[in-house]
């Protein structure tokens, strides 16, 4: 027969209660590797809003991944590795450009897809830029988001149209950022969580 911990079950029982709680790494953390964010990556995800995406690059951190989003003057959208990888410059002190980011520090050019457009300052005969692509993710534009697919690029799913996407009557519209100290599970359940708001959010 199962017996219940001491604290559960003793008045002022405190000192019982030593457990200390632990993060579960597995579920919470979201960086390149990790199991969650492994899985994360195989949707598409919302990265930031068109509204955003102007003359200048726009730093973001998502999945863990620094990254850096633009739309370039032929309005293609770019959401690319955030440092240079010729130098490590960032790009979100690039020129955008008519097709693709060109870093501000050598010059290099690069196009929405990572591929190396040009090369200033390597020989004529110079085949580098052929060889390497910058490290970038696919994206889509919808009703004022941008959304981004981080997941092998040969297992890429359609774009899902979502019913509440396209409810009659209703659109979606990009609303506002917020950043919150704590991982994305957090978040989740407290957004899940009804009986909180009936209590949390009518105290004035």
């Amino acid at each position: 027969m199962a017996t219940r911990a001491p604290f559960l079950s003793t008045r002022y029982g405190g000192y019982y209660h030593r457990e200390i709680p632990q993060e579960d790494a597995e579920l919470t953390r979201i960086g390149p590797g990790t199991p969650c964010g492994e899985y994360l990556r195989r949707f598409w995800q919302p990265v930031t809003f068109s509204d955003d995406l102007k003359d200048l690059p726009v730093a973001l951190k998502i999945l863990g991944e620094e990254l850096v989003a633009f739309r370039d003057f032929s309005g293609r959208i770019g959401l690319v590795e955030a440092h240079c990888p010729h130098r490590g410059t960032s790009l979100e002190f690039g020129l955008v450009s008519e097709r693709g980011i060109r870093c501000c520090y050598h010059g290099w050019l690069f196009d929405v897809d990572g591929t190396i457009l040009e090369t200033p300052g390597e020989p004529e005969d110079s085949t580098l830029k052929d060889r390497l692509c910058h490290g970038a993710y696919p994206t889509h534009e919808y009703n004022g988001t941008i959304f981004a697919y981080m997941g092998p690029p040969d297992q890429k799913p359609p774009f899902p149209l979502m019913d509440t996407y396209e409810r009659e009557g209703y659109r979606l519209m990009p609303g506002k950022k917020y950043n919150y100290p704590c991982n994305w599970l957090q978040i989740l359940e407290n957004a899940m969580d009804p009986v909180h708001t009936s209590f949390l959010h009518t105290i004035v």
